[in-house]
């Protein structure tokens, strides 16, 4: 679709194509903030003034927002010149520890604490947890290593995302215990927060009962309010504006941004899907505005084409996916009920 096609909705493209924020400026323009995180900015307001550590669990459905609120502790932490250490964990991930460890290393490089005549009493010591030769190792040592790192780094901030996929790896048992003993050792002025699928964290409760006792607070990341979606639209339209003075959210009008927040279930990821799907349908048909009529035709014609869209519907919310080859790991919980993890305290 060439790019003038959207001219009549003052705008220069599709903003809607691009769902990745990888860069840290990007996350902090387009994050919309909800209840949850004036509790997230509270706690994180502690730590920068080294009066309370803590742990903290991310919990939630793919796309709820999870991976978004670490990279904004992140960027407020790199913006505050806080010592940050931010780990993906993948399905993929040939060693966590070693690639944690790595990550600490770069995260020392980058915020200059590593100088030609040395650096902090830490980096030896994980510098040797990077270079371990096989998966097998001392948990509980490794877990004083990391601790240390954060204590004397601090305000400082371990940032963990998808913790769930921990479940494929070879090390689960053991660095969860790593963990475990990180969360024993850290002092105030340190924070390490995770995000995971929902179903982990009554797995880690079953399986791991220790460290799920350490979690000082869990925060279950709700849909989001039609208002909260309207603005997210707004700030992704806002980049590729091109006339000024119109409505933020035009070409959608109320009702469309509520029909399709409530089929995306307040997924913020399945509304910009969604968007982008329906914003081409407009173009391509030369709607003035975006209507529930547009939306519905939209999510009929992907109906008829048997795809995911019509499936997400706030009754039949997607299934995490759940880790596979590990019956003895799984994530069922047949063994333990599901606690309510919404925003509390943990137990």
């Amino acid at each position: 679709m060439p790019g003038l096609s959207y001219e009549r909705y003052g705008l220069t493209g599709n903003p809607f194509r691009d769902l990745a924020t990888e860069n840290l400026d990007d996350v902090t323009i387009f994050h919309v903030n909800q209840d949850v995180d004036q509790s997230l900015q509270a706690i994180r307001e502690e730590v920068f003034d080294k009066e309370n550590r803590a742990v903290i669990a991310l919990i939630g459905e793919l796309g709820a927002g999870k991976t978004e609120r670490l990279r904004l502790t992140h960027a407020e932490a790199k913006e505050r010149q806080a010592f940050t250490v931010y780990f993906d964990l993948t399905e993929k991930t040939p060693s966590v520890l070693r690639g944690l460890a790595a990550e600490f290393g770069r995260a020392a490089k980058d915020s200059g604490l590593i100088r030609a005549f040395g650096g902090p009493s830490w980096v030896r010591p994980m510098a040797g947890l990077e270079k371990l030769k096989e998966d097998k190792y001392e948990p509980a040592e490794a877990g004083k290593i990391i601790a240390r790192a954060l204590n004397e780094s601090a305000p400082s901030f371990l940032l963990l995302n998808d913790l769930h996929n921990l479940i494929e790896s070879r090390e689960v048992d053991a660095f969860v215990k790593v963990l475990q003993e990180v969360a024993n050792g850290i002092k105030p002025g340190v924070l390490v927060m995770f995000s995971c699928y929902t179903t982990y964290l009554p797995w880690l409760s079953v399986n791991h009962p220790a460290f799920a006792q350490r979690i000082n607070r869990t925060f279950l990341l709700t849909r989001m309010k039609d208002d909260e979606a309207a603005l997210l639209l707004a700030k992704k339209m806002l980049v590729k504006r091109v006339v000024e003075d119109l409505d933020p959210t035009f070409p959608f009008d109320a009702e469309a941004v509520h029909v399709l927040n409530d089929a995306c279930g307040g997924n913020p990821r399945r509304l910009l899907e969604l968007a982008d799907l329906v914003i081409e349908y407009a173009v391509a048909h030369r709607a003035y505005r975006v209507d529930p009529e547009i939306v519905q035709a939209v999510l009929s014609a992907r109906r008829t084409a048997d795809t995911v869209v019509p499936k997400i519907t706030p009754a039949q919310p997607p299934q995490e996916p759940p880790a596979s080859g590990t019956s003895s790991r799984s994530l069922s919980m047949s063994a333990a009920p599901v606690p309510n993890y919404r925003e509390s305290d943990a137990q």
